[in-house]
């Protein structure tokens, strides 16, 4: 008998593939044992995306470190996990701007209307794969005289922390937005927040710091952060200028 997968010789008592890891399928296909498999890998509180959440939340440092130290079967892989939050916050947009019919681009601080800028949202997942590497350069930068973390391994703490939030987000903002009437540029203000207080608690977990090094170093980073806001946001608007999709003028209405 051979891995369907990889091919290898297996012993007729194999469970699973010493050498992929794949599960050793002897039933032929029914509808109740794709049943059975699809209601453990999605209901099932045990499965990888479920555990990967949870634990983000209640040991995050074992998560993160597990996985950079070679430890790949117990969590979800960074990339996974930032891939299936970011799809989650495209749909979450969607019914932001479609159902809901929310204005994602207004400010409600200055009371002021500058140019639609709404489209770029329909970029928001490719725009954070950009940015993740960004907020690593950061961190990395910030945590430089501990020595534990290379550049690599900072865009994976980043990349897991990035999931994280993108999937607290779309649960907070689904039920938030569907029943009450709130300001989203005001939400997004609170929400950030809530962001960096998690990342940096995240960063004390991994690098056992202390809580007033942990709050210096989230402090740099907020100013760090809001410097790449507005270049980024420059750049968006002189991409936008030199695509057409606004104009000089929409600035002076």
């Amino acid at each position: 008998m051979n891995c369907k997968n990889c091919h290898t010789s297996l012993r007729s008592d194999f469970s699973y593939c010493p050498t992929c890891g794949a599960k050793v399928i002897r039933k032929r296909l029914t509808l109740k044992n794709v049943g059975q498999d699809l209601s453990y890998q999605v209901f099932n509180l045990d499965n990888k995306l479920l555990k990967t959440f949870r634990h983000l939340f209640t040991q995050p440092e074992v998560v993160i470190t597990s996985y950079i130290l070679g430890t790949r079967k117990k969590y979800m892989n960074p990339i996974s996990y930032f891939a299936i939050a970011i799809t989650f916050v495209g749909v979450l947009f969607f019914v932001l701007r479609n159902v809901y019919l929310i204005d994602l681009t207004p400010n409600s601080i200055t009371d002021t209307e500058g140019p639609n800028m709404d489209y770029v949202f329909d970029y928001q997942g490719l725009l954070m794969y950009l940015i993740v590497p960004m907020y690593a350069l950061m961190t990395w930068f910030l945590f430089f005289d501990k020595k534990k973390f290379n550049f690599t391994e900072h865009v994976v703490v980043n990349t897991y922390i990035t999931g994280q939030v993108s999937f607290v987000q779309v649960l907070i903002c689904l039920p938030l937005f569907g029943l009450f009437d709130v300001k989203y540029d005001l939400f997004t203000w609170f929400f950030l927040f809530l962001t960096i207080s998690y990342q940096f608690y995240v960063f004390k977990k991994i690098y056992q710091i202390g809580f007033w090094s942990a709050f210096l170093r989230g402090f740099i980073y907020l100013i760090l952060f809001a410097i790449l806001m507005m270049v980024i946001g420059l750049l968006i608007v002189v991409v936008s200028i030199a695509t057409g999709r606004i104009s000089l003028e929409e600035f002076r209405a």
